[in-house]
C-alpha cells in the first residue's frame, strides 16, 4: 500500500488514513511555504487540496518554489502546482483558484474548506484569512519566514488563538512591504516552515494535541534554534 510506512505509526493507523482521505484542505500562497506543504500534504493522500494564488512563475521563484521549472516560467502557479501534485498522487482532488482572497470571495471559498494554511507573505490577507477563519471556527496553520527565521502556529483551534494576540494588526500593515522581495530568504527556511505547517494540519485532522495550538514557534535556521513561546487568547484573558 501507499501509505503503509504511515498507517503503522501508532498515532495514524487505518482511521486515521480515512481521515486524511476525507480531509479538505485550502493553501493560500503556492510560493516558497505553499510549495512543500502541498507536496507533503498529497504525498501523504489528503484527499482534497484547494490552491489559491494569483501569481505566476517568475525566475526569481526557482530557488524556492522547487517544483516549478525553467519551462513553466510565466505559467499560473496554482495550475502548475495541482498538475504536479495529481502526477504525484493520482488519487488527490485538487481545486485551483488563480486570484486573490478578497472580502468579496474569502467566505464563500473558504467555508468549503476544513483547515486553511496561510502560506502569503501579503498583510492584508493574512488579517482577512484571520478574520474569515474566526467567523467559521475553522482552524487555520500559519507560518511566515523571512531570511533564516520562521515562524509557525495554530489558530481558531481548540485554544481560540487569533492572529491579534499574536501581532499588533496595525504594525503588520505598516510593515506590508516588508516580504520575501524586500527582506530576503533562504529556500531552506521555507521548507522547514512548510514542513511544520503539513505536520500541524496532520495532527489536527488526526486529533491530536498540539504545543503550536495555544503557542508560537520561532525557528532559526542559521543557529539552529527552536523555540515556542506560549500565547494566552485575548477573549480567555477577558
Amino acid at each position: 500500500m501507499r501509505y503503509t510506512q504511515q498507517i503503522i505509526v501508532e498515532e495514524w493507523g487505518v482511521q486515521g488514513q480515512q481521515k486524511i482521505a476525507a480531509a479538505k484542505v485550502l493553501v493560500v500562497g503556492a510560493g516558497g511555504l505553499g510549495t512543500p506543504l502541498a507536496v507533503y500534504l498529497a504525498a501523504a493522500g489528503v484527499g482534497t487540496i484547494g490552491i489559491a494564488d494569483a501569481d505566476r512563475i517568475a525566475e526569481t521563484n526557482l530557488h524556492r518554489q522547487f517544483l516549478y521549472q525553467e519551462q513553466d516560467l510565466g505559467q499560473s502557479k496554482v495550475e502548475s502546482l495541482a498538475a504536479k501534485l495529481r502526477m504525484q498522487n493520482p488519487a488527490l482532488s485538487c481545486d485551483t483558484y488563480p486570484f486573490m482572497i478578497t472580502v468579496d470571495n474569502a467566505l464563500n471559498l473558504l467555508q468549503r474548506y476544513d483547515i486553511i494554511c496561510d502560506c502569503t507573505d501579503d498583510a492584508a490577507t493574512r488579517i482577512l484569512l484571520d478574520k474569515t477563519c474566526n467567523a467559521l471556527r475553522i482552524p487555520l496553520v500559519y507560518a511566515a519566514v523571512k531570511d533564516w527565521e520562521a515562524y509557525i502556529a495554530v489558530l481558531h483551534h481548540q485554544k481560540k488563538i487569533t492572529l491579534a494576540d499574536i501581532f499588533s494588526l496595525t504594525e503588520l500593515k505598516e510593515n506590508a512591504l516588508l516580504n520575501c522581495a524586500t527582506a530576503g530568504i533562504v529556500n531552506t527556511t521555507c521548507g522547514i516552515a512548510g514542513s511544520f505547517q503539513a505536520n500541524e494540519v496532520f495532527k489536527i485532522v488526526l486529533g491530536m494535541e498540539s504545543e503550536l495550538d495555544g503557542g508560537i514557534g520561532c525557528l532559526n535556521a542559521a543557529v539552529p534554534l527552536f523555540r515556542i513561546f506560549k500565547l494566552q487568547s485575548s477573549s480567555a484573558a477577558n
